[in-house]
């Protein structure tokens, strides 16, 4: 519903294309001129506070946002934390470190009086407490405490902001009930990507960057002849088909690099980001190169697809993410920098010798899928789920899961 708010007529001025008639429209604005506009959400939030200790009453720009925003908190909630890692990112791109690849998404903006736009598309944004951050909060805040401190993001002191291009787009003249359900539907309506997805994508991962080096090089058995490991790896999708020729998904492929590098704590860690320095150092602080690594978890892992190609054209239980999970971690016990290494005569075919791979029940039931009543088996859990359990099945064999597995009822 529109408000009844005297419409804005002086301020900032600025050109706009109308989207939507008298409700929103977009338009390009320089970051300086943003954060002058648009009050810093962390310093509204810190005066309402000082407000209410005094007992003093908060400032109607502070009720407003609250009632369209969730607060930041305390510099241990997941916003706070998420607005420190968003300056970061937004720094470093500024500073050049990503090149073309990096990214800003629109800043969202609600003016609750409406603006007057000209037919030319001139018009004018409210300059004081006349604008909330809709749907940009946290990137919105990002940039204030760029602004504030840009030598502690290794910028320098007099970086011109006004030379920063955003894209934003300004909702005006709904009331505070279209705000916040704009706010909801922004939130909540939208299907939230997969991280594990998401984190395959990340080109400065060093997870990820094996992983793609390890499918753009390795080729593998099918049939009487070989093919690239990259023809088998979906790509884009969260799950793979039964009767796909693909053996997994990128974010699969990528799981068994980062348990192979970092071992049961990568079940754990295939969804985050991957760092080398993430790769423990022994007792001494001493950690294997960059190189090193990637070496010897693409030799390992690289022989392991292609000795086994079969399992994987086949779709057996060696494709479930559970078991992925769980072999990637067996795999770190081979390599040179692994706190749990494999002793001495022990192999990695030896200790996967005898393990029944095909997707029965009577195998893997318990360990790396699910059973119902009615002897239904779901292969549904992912690595996080039973990710560790296929690892102690995998790596004691006279365990019962490890006896199961491999068909010594």
């Amino acid at each position: 519903m529109a408000t009844s708010l005297k419409p804005v007529t002086t301020g900032l001025p600025v050109n706009l294309r109308e989207i939507r008639k008298g409700v929103m429209a977009n338009g390009v604005i320089d970051c300086e001129n943003l954060l002058a506009i648009v009050n810093d959400p962390q310093e509204v939030e810190n005066a309402a506070k000082r407000a209410q200790k005094a007992g003093q009453p908060i400032s109607e720009y502070a009720r407003t946002r609250s009632d369209i925003q969730r607060l930041i908190g305390t510099a241990s909630s997941k916003k706070a934390k998420n607005i420190g890692e968003y300056a970061d990112y937004i720094a470093a791109g500024l500073r050049g470190d990503y090149g073309d690849g990096w990214s800003l998404p629109q800043i969202t903006l609600w003016s609750p009086r409406p603006l007057v736009i000209s037919e030319d598309g001139w018009s004018a944004l409210p300059i004081k407490d006349g604008l909330f951050a809709l749907d940009s909060e946290t990137q919105v805040t990002a940039w204030h405490r760029i602004k504030a401190n840009p030598a502690a993001f290794d910028l320098d002191a007099d970086f011109d902001f006004g030379a920063i291009p955003l894209s934003f787009e300004i909702f005006h003249g709904i009331g505070v009930i279209a705000a916040r359900q704009i706010f909801h539907d922004r939130n909540l309506k939208g299907v939230p990507v997969d991280k594990s997805l998401a984190m395959s994508m990340d080109g400065r991962d060093f997870g990820t960057t094996v992983t793609r080096k390890l499918m753009e090089s390795l080729k593998v058995p099918a049939g009487e002849t070989t093919v690239p490991l990259s023809s088998l790896i979906l790509m884009g999708k969260r799950q793979v088909s039964e009767k796909a020729v693909e053996w997994m998904t990128l974010s699969v492929l990528r799981t068994l690099i980062a348990t192979a590098m970092l071992g049961k704590a990568g079940i754990h860690a295939a969804s985050t980001g991957i760092e080398h320095e993430d790769i423990p150092a022994d007792d001494e602080g001493f950690r294997p190169d960059k190189a090193v690594v990637q070496r010897e978890v693409m030799e390992t892992v690289g022989a392991f697809l292609q000795e086994n190609a079969a399992l994987f054209h086949t779709k057996t239980a060696i494709t479930a993410p559970a078991v992925v999970a769980g072999l990637g971690a067996t795999m770190n016990r081979a390599m040179s920098w692994s706190a749990d290494r494999l002793p001495d005569g022990l192999t990695l075919d030896r200790l996967l010798e005898g393990i029944q791979w095909e997707r029965e029940a009577k195998y893997w039931g318990g360990v790396a899928a699910k059973v119902n009543d009615r002897g239904v088996v779901s292969w549904a859990g992912g690595a996080r789920d039973s990710g560790h359990k296929v690892y102690d099945a995998l790596n004691h064999p006279e365990s019962g899961a490890g006896k199961q597995i491999r068909g010594r009822f």
